[in-house]
């Protein structure tokens, strides 16, 4: 998510709880923490685990950890790199300030 001039990012970064948090279709297949694609799961890889602030919702509800759209799909992963580097102990990686972007197809999808 830092990569090609995302710097302005922030996430959350609180201690983590239990809850897992979920991607939406643009960002299925992608690592939360670098932006890495990848094509399948490797026993190497983790899942990405939520603060308890940050996953309090209903089951049924949960939104995009990267961009907020309410249609999720997938478990969001760490890839196995930012696993080596210990980048997936850094705390909850929720982006707290979504991109001009981001917020396009955010409102985008809700009207849709």
């Amino acid at each position: 998510m830092l990569r090609h001039a995302k710097q302005d990012v922030r996430m959350c970064r609180k201690p983590v709880g239990t809850s897992i948090g979920y991607v939406c279709p643009q960002h299925e297949g992608r690592c939360v923490v670098c932006d890495l694609q990848f094509n399948e799961i490797l026993p190497t890889m983790r899942e990405v685990r939520l603060c308890d602030d940050c996953g309090l919702v209903a089951e049924g509800e949960e939104h995009c950890i990267m961009c907020g759209r309410p249609s999720t799909t997938e478990v969001a992963y760490y890839c196995q790199y930012c696993t080596a580097l210990e980048n997936d102990r850094d705390g909850c990686p929720r982006v707290m300030n979504p991109t001009k972007q981001q917020r396009l197809a955010l409102l985008k999808a809700v009207r849709n």
